[in-house]
């Protein structure tokens, strides 16, 4: 199937992934162990065509994921006062283990609060394939909140 002629090809769509997430400080990475999904909060930085992951854990969970397949995922809603509209991105490669040096750990945001563990690991992704949600302008920015009813306080 051909794609569409508003529709990015492949290449077109990772590099418009790789142009959002540094707008954003923090993603999700998910990958399998023992077949069971494990999905761990995650801080980035894009370096050239890879990306490079502080993955926060407890204990001994990503260094089963070095060369694995990994998917990463960020999101802006647009909420935030002089964001640019709604997205989400993900790009899916495979990960390696990555043992960068105190310059580049400095450069990393610091994890959300949520996932202030004091492991991390650093993972190198080589994308291979990425997609990009941008919600028509019309849409609501949150459709799955239910809307408050008229008169009353939810």
């Amino acid at each position: 199937m051909f794609p569409m002629p508003d529709q990015d090809t492949p290449r077109q769509e990772l590099t418009r992934a790789l142009r959002l997430l540094p707008r954003v400080p923090h993603g999700r990475a998910a990958a399998t162990r023992r077949a069971m999904p494990v999905v761990l909060p995650a801080s980035h930085l894009v370096t050239g065509g890879t990306l490079l992951l502080r993955v926060t854990h407890a204990g001994d969970v990503v260094h089963p994921w070095d060369g694995t397949v990994l998917a990463y995922e960020a999101n802006d809603d647009g909420q935030r006062p002089g964001a640019p509209a709604a997205w989400q991105a993900q790009v899916v490669g495979v990960a390696t283990v990555a043992h960068p040096d105190q310059r580049v750990r400095e450069a990393f945001p610091p994890p959300p609060r949520y996932a202030r563990h004091p492991e991390a690991t650093y993972l190198r992704l080589a994308p291979r394939y990425a997609s990009v949600h941008e919600p028509e302008a019309s849409a609501p920015a949150r459709p799955w909140l239910p809307r408050p009813r008229a008169g009353g306080s939810e």
